[in-house]
């Protein structure tokens, strides 16, 4: 997820807070009252400045972080995907420093090694999650054949390349396979294809593949706020049937923080 035209201008606005100013916009377009205007006028900037003052306050990014931020929205790497697959690259699919760095520190904090992320892109959270010095090894599971060309590429011969492990193909496939070899994490992060999320959280708590203590992070899961107060939207129901799902298992306690589109923290028991 990436901050749209209110913070880096990569993206149309998608996260929550952006979505609100736009509405506090187009209700000063269409204000006539001088005091309503200066209110509305107050609250757009308010909530502009929150966007950019979080980022300012986030740690700093790692170097092939930025490389990596830099390159994903250059317009050359957007080129050359649209030459070779005949697709729109979204920028969008990036995540940001803000929420990436709160992840970090969530991995951090619980001394974390062993990380499995379904959606690596062009490997931006990857490389930060291989610059812990705790985590051994990243395992990323991603379906583009352009993104693993890419990040394979960008991380060969850095030290954070070392710990990264792709799996290229179906996610759901992947996951079959790292049961079958026994593997186990500490934290998975799900960051993929919305209409799989439920498939693939169900898969990793029924396999074990995240233990007792262990967490899984999921992202985007107030996706433009369409789940609530009623599903609407393209997303609305797939999200509002992920997050009742977690919220009902008893395996697993669930948090989900309002930063940029929602992440949820899950933690299982």
């Amino acid at each position: 997820m990436v901050v749209g035209k209110h913070g880096n201008n990569y993206n149309p606005p998608h996260t929550h807070n952006e979505l609100i100013i736009e509405g506090l916009e187009e209700a000063l377009r269409l204000n006539k009252d001088p005091a309503v205007a200066a209110k509305l006028q107050g609250l757009v900037e308010m909530a502009e400045g929150l966007e950019s003052y979080l980022i300012k306050m986030s740690p700093e990014e790692t170097p092939l972080q930025k490389a990596i931020r830099e390159e994903t929205f250059g317009g050359d790497l957007g080129k050359r995907y649209k030459d070779e697959t005949g697709n729109k690259f979204e920028t969008a699919k990036i995540n940001l420093r803000d929420a990436a760095q709160f992840e970090k520190m969530i991995v951090e904090i619980g001394k974390f090694s062993r990380i499995l992320e379904i959606g690596l892109f062009t490997g931006y959270t990857a490389a930060l999650f291989c610059s812990i010095p705790t985590v051994s090894q990243v395992t990323s599971l991603e379906i583009d054949p352009f993104s693993v060309k890419y990040v394979r590429s960008r991380l060969s011969g850095t030290e954070e390349g070392k710990k990264l492990r792709i799996i290229e193909g179906p996610a759901l496939e992947s996951l079959k396979t790292l049961k079958e070899q026994g593997e186990t994490y500490d934290v998975a992060f799900i960051d993929a294809d919305k209409e799989n999320y439920l498939n693939y959280y169900k898969f990793i708590m029924d396999n074990n593949l995240v233990g007792s203590g262990g967490l899984i992070i999921a992202d985007n899961t107030l996706f433009k706020g369409q789940m609530y107060p009623t599903p609407h939207g393209s997303m609305g129901q797939v999200a509002a049937d992920f997050n009742n799902y977690v919220a009902k298992d008893d395996r697993v306690t669930q948090v989900i923080l309002q930063l940029l589109d929602g992440v949820s923290l899950i933690r299982r028991k």
